[in-house]
Order: structure tokens, then C-alpha cells, then sequence
């Protein structure tokens, strides 16, 4: 090293500059060089193959006879209020041909089910249904029905359907209803009011 500065001494500056730098680099501590030992293979864990879900299927279907009469009879407000319905809601709307008259809007709670009507002075209207309870007679009733139907005559025609809309030929009142391992597990029915 000695000999490296008295030459760098004779040959000018840079050279000296070129010498200290080789010099210090060489008193620098090396860390010593890792070797990596190679990983044995190891197979990845294969997530358990899923069997894919059918995807829900949803049909549409045109039937009179279940669109228009779904129940076996009429249920009025004042047999869902006498068997322990309770009113949830009143909403006062105004009638679209009678100038004047105010018609009501009652909604109505019957063992966790919905009933929608339109009140009008000389009749209640059931506009809306929703059926979740299958336990009052109506809905026993309902579920009997719907049931058979889609086993008699909508099964066949549109496959395996979890939900299945059933409207008349003019799409006015339609029943939507959702099956659940083959059973009506819920039903919502909406009638045409004007």
C-alpha cells in the first residue's frame, strides 16, 4: 500500500485519488455472503373442490285461475282485526273519480303476515298480500294451493324454478312466490286496484 501512494505521489493527483479510494474499500468489513439453501419442495394445500350451486332459478308464468282468486275465499279486514290482526298503518288518499271523496289506504298485521286494502266508503280492497306465516287457515290454505299447482302444472314447464311469478293474461294482479326444497316458503300478492 505504501508503494500505491509513493507512486500516486510521483504520477499526479488523480492517481492518488484513485488509490485512497481502492484502499479504503479494501479496509471496509465485508459481511460474509449468505448462501441460501434451497427450500425443499413443498406442495401447496389444494383447497377442497365445492360442489357449484345451481343458480336460483326464477320463472314467469300466466295462470288466471291462481293470479286473480289466489285464496279459497275473500279475507276482509274485519275477520284479520277479530282473529287478533292490528292495524300498522292508515294512509288517506284521494279518490282518482270521485271528486272529493278520501279513501284510506290500512295496512294490516296478522300473525307476521302483511295486508294491504284499499277502503272505500262502500268496499275494502285487498291490494297487496304478503305471506311469510303459513300457520292461520288462509295460509295453510294458500300453501296447499300454490303447492299443488306448481307441482301439477308449473314443475313440468319451467323446471326447477325458487321463485316463481304467476301474473293473469293482462299482468295485472300476479302472486310471486319462493320455494324452498320444493315447499311455498313465502308469497307475495299483489291485485290490480284502480
Amino acid at each position: 500500500m505504501l508503494f500505491l501512494l509513493t507512486s500516486a505521489a510521483k504520477h499526479g493527483g488523480q492517481t492518488l485519488t484513485l488509490g485512497l479510494s481502492l484502499l479504503l474499500s479494501s479496509c471496509q468489513e465485508k459481511a460474509p455472503a449468505v448462501v441460501e439453501q434451497p427450500k425443499p419442495a413443498v406442495e401447496k394445500p389444494v383447497p377442497a373442490k365445492t360442489t357449484p350451486t345451481a343458480p336460483r332459478a326464477a320463472c314467469t308464468l300466466v295462470d288466471d285461475a291462481v293470479a286473480e282468486e289466489p285464496f279459497e275465499q275473500e279475507i276482509t279486514t274485519e275477520e284479520l282485526l277479530a282473529d287478533g290482526g292490528t292495524v300498522e298503518k292508515r294512509t288517506p288518499i284521494k279518490n282518482r273519480h270521485v271528486a272529493g271523496q278520501v279513501d284510506t289506504v290500512i295496512t294490516i298485521r296478522h300473525h307476521h303476515n302483511r295486508f294491504e286494502y284499499y277502503q272505500t266508503p262502500e268496499k275494502d280492497l285487498l291490494q297487496q298480500v304478503n305471506i311469510t306465516d303459513f300457520s292461520p287457515v288462509y295460509g295453510k290454505q294458500l300453501r296447499s294451493k300454490l303447492g299443488a299447482a306448481y307441482k301439477a302444472r308449473y314443475a313440468a314447464k319451467t323446471g326447477r324454478c325458487d321463485s316463481l311469478r304467476i301474473a293473469d293474461t293482462n299482468r295485472l294482479n300476479t302472486v310471486a312466490l319462493t320455494m324452498r326444497n320444493g315447499q311455498v316458503n313465502a308469497v307475495q300478492i299483489e291485485y290490480y286496484v284502480d
